[in-house]
């Protein structure tokens, strides 16, 4: 058990409605690595969820939790438009950048290294049997990080993860006084999950997560206006 485990679950059940349904719904692997993506330093709301809507109005029928949508097709596209940079800007009308890399040319090479791994699929990705080889591979693309890679696996349906970005340890520090590393961040999120299904049987490491993110989030937002 973490040693500010007690400390964390009494911040969540003072601060938080610990009921709120998860809001990961993503069918498509494709859809998942974009939103991955272009979540990178960036305001979510206002960028990253723009952007999947315009692959969604271009390739499927609007529905951005529709199923069907593949790596394969993702990479076709990008490549039937002549490469990233005039899929940023003709598709996705975004030229965002991270780490000095063109988030679309991520998206493509997130999707390559996945398809050289013969995963297509948000089901591929589920049952694929070396998690550790996965997390390997796609730390290989520069731009993902600790966030990124643990951010795709959730949105690809790992419910036992949260993602360690900037929301996510302000609220560690609030709650215990002192920040932790992004390793202990999920040991942590495990430990304190364990205790909060006594009173919250449905809440996962990635419910949880998403939780406290709209809150911190919602919290920003007020401190703008």
């Amino acid at each position: 058990m973490h040693k500010y485990t007690k400390q964390f679950v009494e911040y969540c059940l003072n601060n938080f409605d610990l009921n709120e349904s998860e809001t990961y719904r993503y069918k498509s692997l494709s859809v998942c690595v974009i939103d991955c993506i272009y979540s990178l330093r960036t305001q979510y709301y206002s960028v990253t969820i723009p952007v999947v809507d315009r692959y969604a109005a271009c390739y499927m029928d609007n529905d951005k939790y529709g199923e069907g949508d593949t790596l394969s097709m993702l990479l076709e596209r990008i490549d039937s438009m002549g490469g990233p940079e005039v899929f940023a800007k003709e598709v996705l009308k975004n030229n965002q950048k991270t780490g000095n890399v063109l988030k679309a040319s991520a998206c493509y090479q997130t999707a390559q290294y996945l398809h050289y791994l013969h995963i297509d699929t948000l089901e591929d990705f589920q049952s694929f049997e070396s998690p550790e080889l996965l997390e390997i591979v796609l730390r290989a693309v520069k731009v993902l990080g600790d966030a990124g890679v643990n951010y795709l696996f959730m949105l690809a349906g790992d419910s036992n993860r949260c993602k360690p970005d900037i929301h996510i340890h302000h609220c560690i520090t609030d709650a215990c006084g002192y920040d932790i590393s992004n390793d202990e961040c999920q040991e942590l999120f495990k430990d304190a999950v364990q205790c909060l299904r006594v009173q919250h049987p449905s809440l996962t490491v990635r419910s949880l997560d998403g939780i406290i993110w709209r809150a911190y989030q919602s919290k920003k937002n007020k401190s703008i206006r």
